[in-house]
C-alpha cells in the first residue's frame, strides 16, 4: 500500500510575507524609526540643555573679563562698552555649537540628552552603533531639515519606511528606540556622561568665542 505524499505549501505565501515585512522595516536587520513628534520633543529638551550651557558660558565669560579688568586696573565698561552691535558671529557660532554638541553626543554614545531621556538612540541602518562621521553629517544636515518649522524634514520622513529625514538618508542612520537595538550595539551610561561633558565643553567654547569676537572687534 503506497502512502500519498503530503501537499507542499505554495512558495508564494512565504515570499509575500517577507516582502511585506521588508517594506515595513526597510532593509533586513534594521530597526524601526521614531516618528516626527517624539523627535520634536527630544529636540526641545536638547534646546533647553543648549540654553543652559549658553547661560553658564555667559557667566564664565563675565567672570574672566572681570578678572582681566581687575588685573589691568580698568573698569568693566572698557571691555563691555565697546562690544560690536553685529551679532552675526554670536549667532553662527551658537548654531555651530548646537550642531557640534549633537554630533558629539550621537557619535560617541548614540543619544543626546533629549533622546536619552525619551529612550531613543541613533544607529546605522544595519543596527550598528552610530559612527562619529555619520553623526556630524546628520547634525549639519539638520540646518536644512529644520527649515519652515521642520516641514522639510517632516515630509522626507513620510517617504522612508524608517522615518529618516534628509540628514539620516545622507548619513545612513536611523533614530529608533533603545529597546529595538541589540544590547551589544548599545553604549552605556559612562559613555553617555563622557560624551555629554565633552559636547558641552565644545558647545561652550564656541559660544564664548562668539562673544569674544564681539568684544575685540
Amino acid at each position: 500500500m503506497s502512502i500519498m505524499p503530503l501537499p507542499e505549501l505554495p512558495p508564494q505565501a512565504e515570499g509575500i510575507r517577507l516582502s511585506v515585512l521588508d517594506a515595513y522595516t526597510g532593509q533586513p536587520g534594521s530597526p524601526l524609526g521614531v516618528g516626527f513628534w517624539p523627535r520634536v520633543a527630544a529636540r526641545v529638551i536638547d534646546f533647553i540643555v543648549h540654553y543652559f550651557v549658553a547661560l553658564c558660558s555667559g557667566l564664565l565669560l563675565g567672570l574672566l573679563v572681570a578678572i582681566a579688568a581687575r588685573l589691568q586696573h580698568r573698569p568693566l565698561s572698557a571691555f563691555f562698552g565697546r562690544q560690536s552691535p553685529n551679532g552675526i558671529a554670536v549667532f553662527v557660532l551658537a548654531l555651530l555649537g548646537s550642531i557640534v554638541f549633537e554630533a558629539i553626543c550621537e557619535g560617541f554614545h548614540g543619544s543626546t540628552p533629549g533622546k536619552r531621556l525619551l529612550g531613543f538612540t541613533v544607529v546605522q541602518e544595519d543596527g550598528s552603533p552610530c559612527r562619529p562621521g555619520s553623526a556630524f553629517i546628520r547634525s549639519f544636515a539638520y540646518v536644512i531639515d529644520s527649515l519652515f518649522f521642520g516641514l522639510i524634514g517632516y515630509f522626507n520622513m513620510q517617504k522612508t519606511p524608517q522615518q529618516q529625514r534628509h540628514g539620516d538618508v545622507l548619513a545612513h542612520t536611523v533614530v529608533c528606540r533603545r529597546s529595538d537595538v541589540a544590547p551589544e550595539n548599545l553604549r552605556g551610561a559612562g559613555q553617555f556622561v563622557a560624551a555629554f561633558l565633552f559636547a558641552a565643553m565644545a558647545d561652550a567654547a564656541l559660544m564664548i568665542s562668539g562673544q569674544l569676537l564681539r568684544i575685540i572687534a
